[in-house]
This record gives C-alpha cells, sequence and structure tokens, in this order.
C-alpha cells in the first residue's frame, strides 16, 4: 500500500531529525581522543553573540557557545524571524519578494578547534551545524497567492488554509574567531549546505510551488516539501567570560 504524502513527509522530516544525534554521538566516540581531554580555558570558556548580518535580513538571532573542552565546543542560538524572501519571477532560485512573518528559529552547532595549544572557543574552527524554523505569516494565505479574499456568494471562489512554513538546515562550516580586547570577540564563517522547506496550506496545491524558492521532491493538494542549497556567511560580535 502506497505511503501517504502525510507518512512520506513525516519520515522524511524524522530522518532529518536523526542525523545531527548521529553526528554528534560519532564525535563524541571520538572525544576518547587523548587531545579532547585537554581542559577549556575557564575564564574564557563561554561567549554570548550577536548576528549583525541577519538584522538586515529581517532576523534577530542571539547565539550562545560554550567550550567542552580545549579543542571542542558547542553552540546554540535562538532567532526571532519578523521577515522572509519568497520567489519572484520563473527561476527556481530568485528570492527578492520580502514578506513579513511570525517566526522562531534555533541552531546547533559542534565545532573542532585546530589550534595545538588546544585555546577553544578562540582560533580557527570547522564543523557540522544543523538548524530549524518555524514560520507564520502576517498576510492572509489569498494575498500571499495573489487570490482574491473569498466571497461567499461566488459559487467558483476558491478556498485556501492558512499558510505554515518549516525549514530544516543541515550544513558544514569553516571560519574563525578572535579576541579583540579582553572579553570582546569577532567571529567570521562561511559554509554550504541544504535546507529542506515543508510548507503548508490546505488546498493551495500547485500555488505552494510558485511561491517558494527550491526544486520539488514530493507535494499533494495541502503541502509541498523542497530543497534548495544553502550557502552561508556568519558574522558576529561577542563577549567572552
Amino acid at each position: 500500500m502506497a505511503l501517504s504524502f502525510k507518512n512520506r513527509a513525516i519520515y522524511i522530516l524524522g530522518f532529518l531529525l536523526l542525523i545531527p544525534l548521529l553526528s554528534v554521538q560519532a564525535q563524541d566516540e571520538q572525544a576518547i581522543d587523548s587531545k579532547f581531554e585537554a581542559p577549556a580555558n575557564p575564564a574564557h570558556d563561554k561567549l554570548i553573540k550577536l548576528h549583525p548580518l541577519q538584522l538586515g535580513l529581517g532576523e534577530i538571532y542571539v547565539g550562545y557557545e560554550r567550550s567542552r573542552t580545549g579543542f571542542v565546543s558547542n553552540e546554540i542560538g535562538l532567532s526571532y524571524i519578523n521577515r522572509i524572501y519568497l520567489k519572484d519571477g520563473d527561476s527556481r532560485f530568485s528570492r527578492d519578494k520580502p514578506v513579513n512573518t511570525h517566526g522562531v528559529g534555533i541552531r546547533m552547532s559542534q565545532r573542532h578547534y585546530t589550534s595545538k595549544k588546544g585555546s577553544a572557543p578562540f582560533g580557527f574552527f570547522h564543523g557540522p551545524t544543523f538548524g530549524y524554523r518555524f514560520i507564520l505569516f502576517q498576510d492572509s494565505s489569498y494575498k500571499l497567492f495573489g487570490l482574491p479574499e473569498p466571497n461567499q456568494t461566488d459559487p467558483n471562489v476558491r478556498y485556501v488554509g492558512r499558510l505554515y512554513l518549516n525549514t530544516f538546515d543541515l550544513a558544514y562550516q569553516l571560519g574563525g574567531q578572535f579576541r579583540l580586547t579582553q572579553h570582546l570577540t569577532l567571529e567570521i564563517a562561511g559554509g554550504i549546505g541544504a535546507r529542506l522547506k515543508y510548507a503548508f496550506s490546505r488546498d493551495a496545491d500547485e500555488l505552494l510551488e510558485d511561491l517558494f524558492v527550491g526544486k520539488k521532491i514530493i507535494s499533494d493538494t495541502n503541502g509541498s516539501i523542497l530543497v534548495t542549497p544553502l550557502p552561508q556567511l556568519k558574522l558576529s560580535v561577542g563577549y567572552s567570560f
């Protein structure tokens, strides 16, 4: 018996959630190596960070990083998203249409610092990142899809449900983080990965594909799953303690 769209979507999203957990487990096993047992600097093993580039993209993003050892750290970030960009035109990768939103996001990463001195969380680093976002749109679905507001006296009116968007990010980053003063820090990093999008609006059907950037994987009358490349550029200023 063929799987329904909902069941296929659950299996795909569940698999994506398992990926970072398996990655962390594998990296924890590597911690047996002696260099990962070196202690972090207790005077500067924690950072609180702001990401100014994200402000220009409609996102308030605050991060917290803590060193597990002198070579490994974990970072978690929380964000509020008040604007995203939708597809404008026929291009699969053109995202020039800004829309107002209410959204939240979470990012998690594990970093491996390359300095032989064990100076984490400072120096050059690399490691995997995972992110999730849940987004509601301030405008009605009819406005977003370019449809007239429903008129109950019109027998041919098309009804669609409220629009929701879930995204799952998986990427690998490279970068460096350095102390500018005793406590002020600067981080610059880049990465490449993929973003999986699950858009849902009851009875929207083909309208979902016309609205969101990405290549369709599966879809039905109520939802669509798409994937798109995810290049990343990261700039943060922080306070270490």
